[in-house]
Protein backbone atom coordinates (compact mmCIF):
# COMPACT_ATOMS: atom_id res chain seq x y z
CA UNK A 1 0.00 0.00 0.00
CA UNK A 2 1.22 3.48 -0.51
CA UNK A 3 1.61 6.16 2.01
CA UNK A 4 0.66 9.34 2.15
CA UNK A 5 3.44 11.80 2.75
CA UNK A 6 2.62 12.27 6.12
CA UNK A 7 2.37 8.68 7.13
CA UNK A 8 5.79 8.14 5.21
CA UNK A 9 7.15 11.46 6.87
CA UNK A 10 8.21 12.77 3.42
CA UNK A 11 7.00 15.37 1.52
CA UNK A 12 5.57 14.70 -1.93
CA UNK A 13 7.90 17.59 -3.13
CA UNK A 14 11.43 16.72 -1.17
CA UNK A 15 14.23 16.21 -3.94
CA UNK A 16 16.56 14.58 -0.87
CA UNK A 17 14.19 12.38 1.30
CA UNK A 18 17.61 10.80 2.96
CA UNK A 19 18.26 13.74 4.78
CA UNK A 20 16.36 13.47 7.24
CA UNK A 21 16.58 15.17 11.15
CA UNK A 22 16.00 13.06 13.96
CA UNK A 23 13.10 13.30 16.31
CA UNK A 24 13.92 14.36 19.70
CA UNK A 25 12.03 17.10 21.03
CA UNK A 26 9.12 16.18 23.60
CA UNK A 27 6.14 17.63 24.64
CA UNK A 28 7.65 20.23 26.94
CA UNK A 29 10.73 20.78 24.65
CA UNK A 30 7.47 22.26 22.32
CA UNK A 31 5.70 24.12 24.77
CA UNK A 32 8.99 26.02 25.89
CA UNK A 33 9.91 26.50 22.54
CA UNK A 34 6.59 28.54 21.79
CA UNK A 35 6.65 30.30 25.40
CA UNK A 36 9.88 31.14 25.60
CA UNK A 37 10.74 32.54 22.15
CA UNK A 38 8.15 35.09 22.92
CA UNK A 39 8.50 36.13 25.81
CA UNK A 40 11.65 38.41 24.92
CA UNK A 41 12.12 41.73 25.64
CA UNK A 42 8.50 43.18 24.23
CA UNK A 43 7.04 42.67 27.39
CA UNK A 44 9.44 45.00 29.53
CA UNK A 45 9.52 47.41 26.43
CA UNK A 46 6.07 47.63 24.73
CA UNK A 47 3.68 48.56 27.22
CA UNK A 48 4.69 52.32 27.10
CA UNK A 49 4.47 52.60 23.63
CA UNK A 50 0.89 51.22 23.59
CA UNK A 51 -0.09 53.57 26.13
CA UNK A 52 1.95 56.52 24.23
CA UNK A 53 -0.63 55.67 21.33
CA UNK A 54 -3.54 54.84 23.53
CA UNK A 55 -4.76 57.00 26.82
CA UNK A 56 -7.34 54.44 28.56
CA UNK A 57 -6.67 51.20 30.55
CA UNK A 58 -9.95 49.67 28.36
CA UNK A 59 -8.19 50.23 25.49
CA UNK A 60 -4.96 49.30 26.37
CA UNK A 61 -6.54 46.10 27.91
CA UNK A 62 -8.55 45.92 24.22
CA UNK A 63 -5.19 46.25 22.29
CA UNK A 64 -3.10 43.48 24.39
CA UNK A 65 -6.44 40.83 24.11
CA UNK A 66 -6.79 41.53 20.05
CA UNK A 67 -3.03 40.96 19.78
CA UNK A 68 -3.04 38.36 21.45
CA UNK A 69 -6.09 36.28 20.20
CA UNK A 70 -4.83 37.60 16.49
CA UNK A 71 -1.87 35.30 17.32
CA UNK A 72 -3.44 32.69 18.56
CA UNK A 73 -5.73 31.92 15.40
CA UNK A 74 -2.78 32.20 13.35
CA UNK A 75 -1.67 29.14 15.84
CA UNK A 76 -4.79 27.09 15.75
CA UNK A 77 -4.47 27.22 12.20
CA UNK A 78 -0.39 26.23 12.34
CA UNK A 79 -1.71 23.41 14.37
CA UNK A 80 -3.50 21.83 11.82
CA UNK A 81 -0.92 22.29 9.26
CA UNK A 82 2.04 21.21 11.49
CA UNK A 83 0.50 17.72 12.55
CA UNK A 84 -0.65 17.46 8.95
CA UNK A 85 2.84 18.30 7.57
CA UNK A 86 5.02 17.33 10.34
CA UNK A 87 8.57 18.70 8.03
CA UNK A 88 11.44 20.76 8.92
CA UNK A 89 10.98 24.59 7.72
CA UNK A 90 7.12 25.12 8.82
CA UNK A 91 5.55 27.94 6.67
CA UNK A 92 7.88 27.26 4.00
CA UNK A 93 6.38 23.56 3.51
CA UNK A 94 3.06 24.98 3.75
CA UNK A 95 3.67 28.07 1.53
CA UNK A 96 5.89 25.31 -1.09
CA UNK A 97 2.55 23.05 -1.01
CA UNK A 98 -0.54 25.67 -1.45
CA UNK A 99 1.47 27.87 -3.79
CA UNK A 100 3.80 26.26 -5.07
CA UNK A 101 7.47 26.51 -4.90
CA UNK A 102 8.27 30.40 -5.90
CA UNK A 103 5.68 31.36 -3.21
CA UNK A 104 7.79 29.00 -0.83
CA UNK A 105 11.28 30.70 -2.13
CA UNK A 106 11.18 34.04 -1.46
CA UNK A 107 8.90 33.49 2.34
CA UNK A 108 12.29 31.61 2.84
CA UNK A 109 14.60 34.58 1.37
CA UNK A 110 12.79 36.98 2.95
CA UNK A 111 12.99 35.05 6.74
CA UNK A 112 16.73 34.86 6.16
CA UNK A 113 17.59 37.71 4.98
CA UNK A 114 14.81 40.33 6.66
CA UNK A 115 12.42 38.51 9.28
CA UNK A 116 14.30 35.98 10.93
CA UNK A 117 17.63 37.55 10.78
CA UNK A 118 16.21 40.63 11.67
CA UNK A 119 14.71 39.50 15.31
CA UNK A 120 18.07 38.40 15.97
CA UNK A 121 19.50 41.10 15.78
CA UNK A 122 16.81 43.02 17.40
CA UNK A 123 16.51 40.72 20.37
CA UNK A 124 20.46 41.23 20.74
CA UNK A 125 20.36 45.01 20.11
CA UNK A 126 18.17 44.89 23.55
CA UNK A 127 20.15 42.39 25.25
CA UNK A 128 23.17 44.86 24.56
CA UNK A 129 21.16 47.94 25.89
CA UNK A 130 20.44 45.87 28.91
CA UNK A 131 23.56 44.05 29.42
CA UNK A 132 25.56 47.51 29.46
CA UNK A 133 23.66 48.56 32.53
CA UNK A 134 25.09 45.53 34.20
CA UNK A 135 28.43 45.95 33.03
CA UNK A 136 29.29 49.09 31.66
CA UNK A 137 31.69 50.31 28.43
CA UNK A 138 35.14 50.37 29.62
CA UNK A 139 36.73 53.84 30.35
CA UNK A 140 38.15 54.06 26.72
CA UNK A 141 35.39 52.65 24.86
CA UNK A 142 33.51 55.71 26.79
CA UNK A 143 35.68 57.78 24.96
CA UNK A 144 35.51 56.23 21.85
CA UNK A 145 33.45 57.44 18.70
CA UNK A 146 33.45 61.22 19.87
CA UNK A 147 31.58 60.06 23.03
CA UNK A 148 29.27 57.14 21.83
CA UNK A 149 31.46 54.47 23.28
CA UNK A 150 28.07 52.52 24.94
CA UNK A 151 26.54 51.92 21.74
CA UNK A 152 30.13 50.36 20.48
CA UNK A 153 29.85 47.83 23.53
CA UNK A 154 26.10 47.63 23.28
CA UNK A 155 26.54 46.15 19.63
CA UNK A 156 29.86 44.37 20.83
CA UNK A 157 27.56 42.27 22.88
CA UNK A 158 25.20 41.96 20.85
CA UNK A 159 27.38 40.26 18.35
CA UNK A 160 28.96 37.67 20.64
CA UNK A 161 25.58 36.86 21.70
CA UNK A 162 24.18 36.04 18.76
CA UNK A 163 27.83 34.20 17.88
CA UNK A 164 27.51 32.00 20.77
CA UNK A 165 23.94 30.83 20.69
CA UNK A 166 24.63 30.17 16.95
CA UNK A 167 27.63 27.99 18.09
CA UNK A 168 25.50 26.05 21.39
CA UNK A 169 22.95 24.84 18.44
CA UNK A 170 24.99 23.64 16.44
CA UNK A 171 26.01 21.55 19.59
CA UNK A 172 23.05 19.49 19.72
CA UNK A 173 19.23 20.43 18.90
CA UNK A 174 18.81 18.53 22.11
CA UNK A 175 20.88 21.26 24.13
CA UNK A 176 19.35 23.91 22.54
CA UNK A 177 16.40 22.87 23.49
CA UNK A 178 17.29 22.31 26.85
CA UNK A 179 18.31 26.21 27.20
CA UNK A 180 15.10 27.18 25.97
CA UNK A 181 13.11 24.64 28.67
CA UNK A 182 15.31 26.10 31.54
CA UNK A 183 15.03 29.47 30.47
CA UNK A 184 11.44 29.57 29.96
CA UNK A 185 10.40 28.35 33.34
CA UNK A 186 13.09 31.29 34.84
CA UNK A 187 10.96 33.85 32.45
CA UNK A 188 7.50 32.52 33.37
CA UNK A 189 8.80 32.89 37.12
CA UNK A 190 9.84 35.95 37.16
CA UNK A 191 6.41 37.19 35.46
CA UNK A 192 4.68 35.70 38.33
CA UNK A 193 6.61 37.78 40.37
CA UNK A 194 6.08 40.79 39.33
CA UNK A 195 2.55 40.20 39.11
CA UNK A 196 2.08 39.60 42.29
CA UNK A 197 4.75 41.13 44.35
CA UNK A 198 3.78 44.70 43.86
CA UNK A 199 0.04 43.17 45.88
CA UNK A 200 2.24 42.18 48.93
CA UNK A 201 3.86 45.32 48.69
CA UNK A 202 0.83 47.20 49.44
CA UNK A 203 2.14 49.01 46.11
CA UNK A 204 -0.84 48.07 43.66
CA UNK A 205 -3.08 50.37 43.36
CA UNK A 206 -6.69 50.04 41.73
CA UNK A 207 -7.45 53.73 41.25
CA UNK A 208 -4.95 54.34 39.02
CA UNK A 209 -6.60 52.47 36.36
CA UNK A 210 -7.72 55.29 34.70
CA UNK A 211 -9.39 56.22 32.77
CA UNK A 212 -11.54 53.68 31.73
CA UNK A 213 -12.04 54.56 27.91
CA UNK A 214 -11.26 57.96 26.54
CA UNK A 215 -12.86 59.66 23.48
CA UNK A 216 -9.49 60.08 21.63
CA UNK A 217 -9.14 56.72 20.81
CA UNK A 218 -8.45 56.64 16.99
CA UNK A 219 -8.22 53.47 14.24
CA UNK A 220 -4.46 54.73 13.84
CA UNK A 221 -3.50 54.78 17.09
CA UNK A 222 -4.77 51.25 17.62
CA UNK A 223 -3.45 49.88 14.55
CA UNK A 224 0.17 52.02 15.66
CA UNK A 225 -0.35 50.08 19.02
CA UNK A 226 -0.93 46.81 17.96
CA UNK A 227 1.97 46.82 15.78
CA UNK A 228 3.97 47.14 18.89
CA UNK A 229 2.44 44.39 20.64
CA UNK A 230 2.09 42.06 18.08
CA UNK A 231 6.23 41.59 17.97
CA UNK A 232 5.66 41.45 21.80
CA UNK A 233 3.86 38.25 20.65
CA UNK A 234 5.69 37.36 17.56
CA UNK A 235 7.48 33.70 17.62
CA UNK A 236 4.31 31.99 17.93
CA UNK A 237 5.32 30.78 14.74
CA UNK A 238 8.68 28.89 16.39
CA UNK A 239 7.46 25.58 16.61
CA UNK A 240 6.76 24.30 13.77
CA UNK A 241 10.03 24.78 11.90
CA UNK A 242 11.15 21.82 13.75
CA UNK A 243 7.90 19.49 13.36
CA UNK A 244 10.39 17.12 11.83
CA UNK A 245 11.90 16.43 15.07
CA UNK A 246 9.49 16.42 17.71
CA UNK A 247 7.92 13.30 18.79
CA UNK A 248 4.66 12.29 18.15
CA UNK A 249 3.95 15.90 16.14
CA UNK A 250 0.26 15.24 15.34
CA UNK A 251 -0.70 15.38 18.96
CA UNK A 252 2.55 17.67 20.20
CA UNK A 253 2.21 20.17 17.96
CA UNK A 254 -1.11 21.39 18.59
CA UNK A 255 -1.60 20.85 22.22
CA UNK A 256 1.85 23.07 22.50
CA UNK A 257 0.64 25.87 20.44
CA UNK A 258 -3.06 26.18 22.30
CA UNK A 259 -1.57 25.82 25.57
CA UNK A 260 1.72 27.67 25.02
CA UNK A 261 -1.33 31.07 23.32
CA UNK A 262 -3.58 30.67 26.51
CA UNK A 263 -0.71 30.84 29.05
CA UNK A 264 0.95 33.73 26.92
CA UNK A 265 -2.18 36.24 26.55
CA UNK A 266 -2.80 35.33 30.75
CA UNK A 267 0.18 36.47 31.27
CA UNK A 268 0.87 39.53 29.08
CA UNK A 269 -2.51 40.80 30.33
CA UNK A 270 -2.12 40.46 33.97
CA UNK A 271 1.41 41.40 33.49
CA UNK A 272 0.06 44.83 31.64
CA UNK A 273 -2.21 45.85 34.07
CA UNK A 274 0.07 45.88 37.10
CA UNK A 275 2.06 48.15 35.47
CA UNK A 276 -0.76 50.63 35.43
CA UNK A 277 -1.68 50.06 39.10
CA UNK A 278 2.11 50.86 40.25
CA UNK A 279 2.90 53.59 37.90
CA UNK A 280 0.53 56.44 36.52
CA UNK A 281 -0.89 56.07 33.29
CA UNK A 282 0.70 59.53 31.98
CA UNK A 283 4.64 58.61 33.78
CA UNK A 284 3.82 55.07 31.19
CA UNK A 285 3.42 56.66 28.13
CA UNK A 286 6.74 59.05 28.88
CA UNK A 287 8.67 55.94 28.72
CA UNK A 288 8.05 55.70 25.09
CA UNK A 289 10.50 58.04 24.21
CA UNK A 290 14.04 56.39 24.83
CA UNK A 291 15.62 59.43 24.59
CA UNK A 292 13.47 61.77 26.80
CA UNK A 293 13.54 58.27 29.19
CA UNK A 294 17.29 58.30 29.70
CA UNK A 295 16.97 54.84 27.71
CA UNK A 296 14.87 53.49 30.68
CA UNK A 297 12.07 50.66 29.97
CA UNK A 298 8.27 50.30 31.85
CA UNK A 299 9.69 47.38 33.56
CA UNK A 300 12.75 49.54 34.89
CA UNK A 301 10.33 52.33 36.52
CA UNK A 302 8.15 49.47 37.68
CA UNK A 303 11.15 47.59 39.85
CA UNK A 304 12.72 50.83 41.02
CA UNK A 305 9.44 51.43 42.12
CA UNK A 306 8.73 48.89 44.14
CA UNK A 307 11.96 48.01 45.67
CA UNK A 308 14.23 51.17 44.95
CA UNK A 309 17.45 51.81 42.72
CA UNK A 310 18.44 48.23 43.26
CA UNK A 311 15.17 47.39 40.90
CA UNK A 312 17.21 48.83 37.70
CA UNK A 313 20.00 46.25 38.46
CA UNK A 314 17.68 43.72 38.77
CA UNK A 315 15.62 44.32 35.36
CA UNK A 316 18.35 43.98 33.76
CA UNK A 317 19.57 40.92 34.37
CA UNK A 318 15.75 39.86 33.95
CA UNK A 319 15.42 41.46 30.38
CA UNK A 320 19.24 39.99 29.43
CA UNK A 321 18.35 36.93 30.45
CA UNK A 322 15.00 36.57 28.62
CA UNK A 323 15.87 38.18 25.42
CA UNK A 324 18.99 35.39 25.40
CA UNK A 325 16.29 32.89 26.03
CA UNK A 326 14.45 34.13 22.92
CA UNK A 327 17.43 34.51 20.88
CA UNK A 328 18.28 30.77 21.31
CA UNK A 329 14.73 30.19 19.90
CA UNK A 330 15.18 31.88 16.83
CA UNK A 331 18.79 30.30 16.57
CA UNK A 332 17.34 26.90 16.93
CA UNK A 333 14.04 27.69 14.61
CA UNK A 334 15.11 29.66 11.96
CA UNK A 335 17.53 27.32 10.01
CA UNK A 336 15.20 24.80 9.47
CA UNK A 337 13.46 26.36 6.72
CA UNK A 338 16.92 27.10 4.87
CA UNK A 339 17.57 23.47 5.40
CA UNK A 340 14.66 22.28 3.69
CA UNK A 341 15.11 25.06 1.13
CA UNK A 342 18.46 23.15 -0.08
CA UNK A 343 16.92 20.11 0.49
CA UNK A 344 14.52 21.25 -2.25
CA UNK A 345 17.38 22.11 -4.40
CA UNK A 346 16.10 26.08 -3.82
CA UNK A 347 19.19 27.25 -1.42
CA UNK A 348 22.98 26.61 -1.67
CA UNK A 349 23.82 22.25 -1.16
CA UNK A 350 25.73 22.82 1.93
CA UNK A 351 22.80 24.49 3.81
CA UNK A 352 21.25 20.75 3.64
CA UNK A 353 24.20 19.15 5.20
CA UNK A 354 23.79 17.68 8.49
CA UNK A 355 26.82 17.85 11.19
CA UNK A 356 28.32 14.28 10.84
CA UNK A 357 28.56 14.04 14.65
CA UNK A 358 25.99 16.51 16.21
CA UNK A 359 22.86 15.87 13.57
CA UNK A 360 22.33 19.31 13.41
CA UNK A 361 22.06 21.67 9.93
CA UNK A 362 25.13 23.67 11.62
CA UNK A 363 25.78 25.34 8.04
CA UNK A 364 22.72 26.79 8.50
CA UNK A 365 22.51 27.51 11.57
CA UNK A 366 26.24 29.17 10.90
CA UNK A 367 25.06 31.17 8.06
CA UNK A 368 22.01 33.11 9.78
CA UNK A 369 23.91 33.38 12.75
CA UNK A 370 26.59 35.26 10.48
CA UNK A 371 23.94 37.45 8.60
CA UNK A 372 22.36 37.90 11.97
CA UNK A 373 25.37 39.75 13.38
CA UNK A 374 25.97 41.56 10.00
CA UNK A 375 22.72 43.56 10.64
CA UNK A 376 23.30 43.78 14.29
CA UNK A 377 26.58 45.86 13.32
CA UNK A 378 24.97 47.75 10.51
CA UNK A 379 21.60 49.00 12.58
CA UNK A 380 24.68 50.17 15.54
CA UNK A 381 26.19 51.84 12.63
CA UNK A 382 23.61 53.57 11.47
CA UNK A 383 22.81 54.70 15.44
CA UNK A 384 25.97 55.94 15.68
CA UNK A 385 25.63 57.84 12.31
CA UNK A 386 22.76 59.46 13.93
CA UNK A 387 23.67 60.21 16.94
CA UNK A 388 26.87 61.98 15.54
CA UNK A 389 25.01 64.05 12.96
CA UNK A 390 26.34 62.41 9.44
CA UNK A 391 22.55 61.83 8.50
CA UNK A 392 21.88 65.79 9.46
CA UNK A 393 18.91 66.58 11.57
CA UNK A 394 17.61 62.43 11.63
CA UNK A 395 16.43 61.94 15.36
CA UNK A 396 18.95 59.34 16.46
CA UNK A 397 17.43 55.79 17.52
CA UNK A 398 18.08 52.66 19.30
CA UNK A 399 18.66 49.28 17.28
CA UNK A 400 15.77 47.93 18.47
CA UNK A 401 13.29 50.67 17.49
CA UNK A 402 15.10 50.38 13.87
CA UNK A 403 14.93 46.83 12.99
CA UNK A 404 11.33 45.30 14.72
CA UNK A 405 8.81 47.34 12.30
CA UNK A 406 10.96 46.05 9.46
CA UNK A 407 10.63 42.35 11.24
CA UNK A 408 6.79 42.63 12.09
CA UNK A 409 5.66 43.98 7.83
CA UNK A 410 8.15 41.26 6.53
CA UNK A 411 7.08 38.65 8.87
CA UNK A 412 3.19 39.24 8.63
CA UNK A 413 3.11 38.95 4.93
CA UNK A 414 4.16 35.41 4.90
CA UNK A 415 2.57 34.28 8.09
CA UNK A 416 -0.86 35.60 6.21
CA UNK A 417 0.06 33.13 3.04
CA UNK A 418 1.01 30.25 5.25
CA UNK A 419 -2.40 31.04 7.38
CA UNK A 420 -4.38 31.50 4.84
CA UNK A 421 -2.32 27.98 3.32
CA UNK A 422 -4.88 26.21 5.26
CA UNK A 423 -8.26 27.30 2.65
CA UNK A 424 -6.42 25.48 -0.50
CA UNK A 425 -5.00 22.33 1.72
CA UNK A 426 -8.34 21.48 2.68
CA UNK A 427 -9.26 21.18 -0.74
CA UNK A 428 -6.41 19.94 -2.32
CA UNK A 429 -4.95 17.74 0.00
CA UNK A 430 -8.34 16.04 1.08
CA UNK A 431 -7.19 13.00 2.58
CA UNK A 432 -4.41 13.49 4.74
CA UNK A 433 -4.75 12.72 7.80
CA UNK A 434 -5.44 15.69 10.21
CA UNK A 435 -4.96 14.87 13.56
CA UNK A 436 -6.32 18.12 14.41
CA UNK A 437 -8.33 20.74 12.79
CA UNK A 438 -8.34 24.07 13.12
CA UNK A 439 -10.92 25.55 15.90
CA UNK A 440 -14.11 27.35 14.52
CA UNK A 441 -12.79 26.77 11.03
CA UNK A 442 -13.15 28.81 8.54
CA UNK A 443 -13.72 31.55 10.90
CA UNK A 444 -10.63 31.37 12.46
CA UNK A 445 -8.09 31.89 9.46
CA UNK A 446 -10.14 34.26 7.72
CA UNK A 447 -10.23 36.47 10.89
CA UNK A 448 -6.51 36.56 11.39
CA UNK A 449 -6.22 37.18 7.26
CA UNK A 450 -8.75 40.23 7.17
CA UNK A 451 -6.55 41.61 10.63
CA UNK A 452 -3.70 41.04 9.08
CA UNK A 453 -4.50 42.89 5.94
CA UNK A 454 -5.23 46.12 7.70
CA UNK A 455 -2.36 45.71 9.57
CA UNK A 456 -0.37 45.18 6.88
CA UNK A 457 -1.71 48.24 4.94
CA UNK A 458 -1.34 50.91 8.00
CA UNK A 459 2.28 49.58 8.79
CA UNK A 460 2.90 50.87 5.03
CA UNK A 461 1.51 54.06 5.62
CA UNK A 462 3.37 54.71 8.90
CA UNK A 463 6.24 53.13 8.35
CA UNK A 464 6.80 53.46 4.34
CA UNK A 465 10.88 53.59 4.14
CA UNK A 466 10.91 50.13 6.50
CA UNK A 467 7.86 48.69 4.74
CA UNK A 468 9.24 49.41 1.09
CA UNK A 469 12.98 48.59 1.32
CA UNK A 470 11.40 45.30 3.11
CA UNK A 471 9.32 44.35 -0.15
CA UNK A 472 12.49 45.39 -2.55
CA UNK A 473 13.89 42.61 -0.66
CA UNK A 474 11.05 39.94 -1.07
CA UNK A 475 10.98 41.56 -5.02
CA UNK A 476 14.95 40.67 -5.34
CA UNK A 477 14.29 36.94 -4.30
CA UNK A 478 12.50 36.52 -7.83
CA UNK A 479 15.81 36.36 -10.28
CA UNK A 480 17.51 34.71 -7.18
CA UNK A 481 14.51 31.96 -7.03
CA UNK A 482 15.35 31.42 -10.95
CA UNK A 483 18.67 31.09 -10.83
CA UNK A 484 18.45 28.41 -7.83
CA UNK A 485 15.46 26.42 -9.93
CA UNK A 486 17.32 26.07 -12.89
CA UNK A 487 20.29 24.51 -10.79
CA UNK A 488 17.38 22.17 -9.23
CA UNK A 489 16.31 21.46 -12.60
CA UNK A 490 19.73 20.34 -13.70
CA UNK A 491 20.18 18.53 -10.65
CA UNK A 492 17.55 16.50 -11.63
CA UNK A 493 18.04 15.74 -15.32
CA UNK A 494 21.50 14.80 -14.12
CA UNK A 495 20.55 12.27 -11.55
Amino acid sequence: MVKSPAESGRSPMLDDPGVTLPRVLGPVDAICLIVGSVIGSGIFLVPAKVASEIHSIGGIVMVWVIGGLLSAAGALTLAELGAMLPHAGGQYVYLREAYGRRAAFLFGWTEFLVVRAGSMATLAAAFGRFCEEIIPAPWSSRAAAGGNGELLWQMAIAVTAIATLSLLNVLGTRLGSGVQVVGTILKVGMLLVMIFLPFGLGLADPSRLTPAWSSDLTMAGVMTALVSVLWAYDGWVNLTPLAEEVREPEKNIPRALILGMLLLILLYVSMTIVYHMVLPMEEIAGLADPIRAGGRGVAAVFWERLIGPAGITLISLVVMASTFISLNGNALTGPRAYFAMARDGLFPDRLRRLHSRFQTPANAILAQGIWAILLSVAAGLLVLAQARGYLGGTKAKPMYDILYTFVIFGGTIFYTLAISSVFILRRTMPDLPRAYRTWAYPATPAIYVLVSGFLLINILIQSPVESLACLVVVVLGLPAYLHFQRRSDARRRTT
